[in-house]
Formats: C-alpha cells, sequence, structure tokens
C-alpha cells in the first residue's frame, strides 16, 4: 500500500488530524499521539480520570497510560491531546495547573519524562478554544500573547485533512456514533421475531448449539452461513436468513467461532468450529463439564492439534495476527442489523461480538457502550461480564501494537 504522509505545520493543523487518526470526534478524553522519529506510529484514546481525582491516582492513571504507549514499537515520542468541555477562560494563567486538565496532564508530561519519550507538544481542545500546554509554562520564554488561548475556528479552518485522499479519509461522528444502530421499522421486527422462535422451537431450550446444528444438517452450517452473511449486503438478508444466523448465535461455542471468523476468515472459522464439535462429542461421551473435558483431554494428549496462535489466544487479543478491519467493518454492520431486530432477550449474544470486533479494532469505548446495553439486558450474561473486566482493565490486543506505516503524520 501506498504510503499517505500528511504535514502539519501548526498545532491546530495537528488537532484538526487528530480526529482522522482515532476515527471519532473525542470527547471527554485524552488522546496520546504515539510518534517513532518524526512520524506518527499510533492514536490511543482514553477516558479522562473521574473528577476529584488526587495526585496520587493521577499519577497512577498517567503510569498506566505511559506504559501502554511502550508496547507501541519504536515508540519515541509523543503529543497528548485533552478534549474537555470545561473552558480555558479568558486569562488564562502561566501555570499549567490552573488550565483545563491541567493537573493531569503535569503527571502525563512528568511519566512521560521519566520513561524517557520526547514531549513533542501538550495540547488542550476546550469549550471555548484550545491551548497548549507547553506554551502556557512560563520557561518557554515566549511573550504572553503567544500563550492566550486561541479560538477553535482555527481547528476548523485547517485545511490539513484536504492531504488525506477521499477514499482514506473517515466521516466522523461523536464516540456514541458507531455504537448507534439502524432503524427497523415494527412489522420487520415483528416478523423476524416469529421466524426466530421457530428455530427456538427446536428444543425445548437453547441448549447445546453443536448439537442443534447436526440436528438440523448443512442447512444451519454456522461456518457458511456466517460466510454467506458475511458476503452480502445486510440489508439483503431475507427475514429467514437473518434469523437463522441470529439462533447460530446465541449458543456460546458457535457465536464465538463466528465472531473469530468475522475477524480471521473462514479458515478460523472451520478450526474453531471443528474444535467445539470435539469437545461436544467429548462431553457426551464422558458426562463431563467443558472445562473437565478440555483439562482431562490436556492431560492424556487427545485435545485437537492447534497451530499457533490458539482460538483462546485470538480471543484475549494474545497475537501479533492482525485480524481482517474489512472484514470486521462488514461483520459490524451485520450485526448492528440483527441487534436491531432482535427481540431484546436475544441481543446480548450479537451486542456481544459487536463489543469484542470493536476492541479487536481499537475501539474499547465503543465496545464498552455494546457491553452496558447487553449487561442492562441480563446483567449475568457470562461474555459480557468476561469482556467488561478484560477491557474495563484496559488490556488492549496485542496487534494493536504491530503498528502499520501506510499513513503518518509529521509535525
Amino acid at each position: 500500500m501506498e504510503k499517505t504522509i500528511v504535514k502539519t505545520p501548526t498545532p491546530q493543523d495537528f488537532l484538526a488530524l487528530v480526529p482522522q487518526l482515532v476515527g471519532f470526534l473525542p470527547a471527554q478524553s485524552v488522546v496520546l499521539v504515539a510518534f517513532r522519529g518524526n512520524r506518527t506510529c499510533g492514536a490511543l484514546r482514553f477516558n479522562l480520570p473521574e473528577p476529584g481525582a488526587g495526585p496520587q491516582e493521577l499519577r497512577r492513571i498517567a503510569g498506566a497510560l505511559l506504559g501502554t504507549l511502550c508496547k507501541i514499537p519504536g515508540v519515541d515520542a509523543l503529543v497528548p491531546v485533552a478534549y474537555t468541555d470545561e473552558s480555558i477562560g479568558d486569562d488564562p494563567t502561566d501555570d499549567i495547573a490552573d488550565l483545563p486538565q491541567g493537573a493531569f496532564l503535569r503527571a502525563i508530561l512528568t511519566r512521560a519524562g521519566q520513561s524517557g519519550f520526547l514531549v513533542r507538544d501538550a495540547l488542550c481542545v476546550a469549550a471555548d478554544g484550545w491551548v497548549s500546554y507547553l506554551a502556557a509554562a512560563p520557561a518557554t520564554g515566549r511573550p504572553r500573547s503567544a500563550r492566550l488561548k486561541h479560538p477553535l475556528s482555527e481547528i476548523a479552518d485547517s485545511t490539513v485533512n484536504e492531504g488525506i485522499p477521499r477514499d482514506a479519509r473517515r466521516e466522523l461522528g461523536r464516540l456514541h456514533t458507531g455504537a448507534e444502530l439502524p432503524r427497523v421499522d415494527l412489522g420487520t421486527r415483528e416478523r423476524f421475531a416469529r421466524r426466530l422462535a421457530r428455530y427456538q422451537r427446536l428444543g425445548p431450550d437453547m441448549g447445546p448449539i453443536p448439537e442443534l446444528i447436526e440436528m438440523v444438517g448443512d442447512m444451519l452450517d454456522p461456518v457458511g452461513t456466517a460466510e454467506t452473511a458475511l458476503g452480502v449486503n445486510p440489508a439483503e438478508l431475507t427475514i429467514d436468513e437473518a434469523a437463522a444466523l441470529l439462533f447460530l448465535m446465541q449458543g456460546p461455542a458457535t457465536r464465538d467461532q463466528m465472531m473469530l471468523q468475522f475477524a480471521f476468515g473462514e479458515a478460523e472459522g472451520r478450526r474453531s468450529l471443528a474444535l467445539n464439535r470435539h469437545y461436544a462429542q467429548r462431553q457426551r461421551e464422558t458426562g463431563l463439564s467443558m472445562d473437565e473435558v478440555v483439562e482431562a483431554d490436556m492431560a492424556a494428549g487427545l485435545a485437537l492439534q492447534e497451530t499457533s496462535p490458539t482460538t483462546g489466544d485470538l480471543m484475549l487479543g494474545m497475537s501479533l495476527d492482525r485480524p481482517d478491519p474489512e472484514r470486521i467493518e462488514r461483520g459490524i454492520r451485520l450485526l448492528k442489523l440483527l441487534v436491531a431486530m432482535a427481540p431484546r432477550t436475544a441481543r446480548p449474544a450479537p451486542l456481544c461480538m459487536l463489543a469484542w470486533l470493536s476492541w479487536a479494532l481499537g475501539q474499547g469505548s465503543v465496545a464498552g457502550i455494546y457491553l452496558d446495553t447487553a449487561v442492562d439486558i441480563d446483567a449475568g450474561y457470562p461474555m459480557a461480564l468476561l469482556l467488561l473486566q478484560m477491557i474495563g482493565s484496559g488490556h488492549l490486543p496485542e496487534w494493536a501494537f504491530a503498528v502499520p506505516d501506510d499513513a503518518t503524520i509529521v509535525p
């Protein structure tokens, strides 16, 4: 892929480009833009600390953020950018701590220096303008007039985004925009619910999905069904096709298989399905639980041979093998439609899939929105609780740190 280099000669040009790096318009956030040499190599977005966080807590958070930044190969410099709905005021002082989120940024700057990072700048986009934290420091030697806040119109009027090829330029919305569902009329939702109910009558409850798949045969082959659905416009799916897909997702094993298949391809789907059927058969033969079967098979050397990384590695992001972003985007569009069509009780499974796929793209905040919705429906849904713990801890997939060099910013 041809490399795109975009030059940002002024801080306002740089600020105009940051939303393109993270994929949405940040709010109540801090974005750490990482550099390798004089070119960007990543951007990490985090929530701002809770109001009232003390110095020790701010130092702890800053340490965690810089620790995450350290995982990006070759990173040696950064520009932190705070986005806040606070106001700078008409006469900002020379003390960084008096600026919005100033105490937090001071903690970040201190930790960055301790970690050996060059801080190229540190910026704040507030409700009433933007300012450089470094320019606010009297040690810069700049005249007072150069340290005053700047109008937000300088960012809006920047033409820097014209340097991004049109097909690579993102249409930006707020964070919640990425989690919005399509509109589905009531009649369609009612027809979908009736068709889903027909599939659900295959058993007294959802039951072990691998066994239900064996009952209905290739008609509901989860790999083929998922791959076909991924290859068509979601709006062109029939009610029956969409209901069959959602029915298959209700089983944890098939849900996870489809999710990984959307991200890594059909071959991963086949491998995951083979493991699911292997362990389902072993459960029937032994009467043991899944955990007991896995433990027993490992002890006996009977588990299916897997090449590295394992399915579990992929689920936890413990792999440098990057998923296919284009497949994930198609999967997200499909799952959004299924959630919009689905009865409330059938939504947690696709919501969790949406959360994991968003997280796989580095959109942990969007993932959190989906997970909160799933927990509102079913407070004990196991996958939602697991993902909340994993994503809530700030864990990022390893492939997020294998940064591609096809696009870069030169300040």
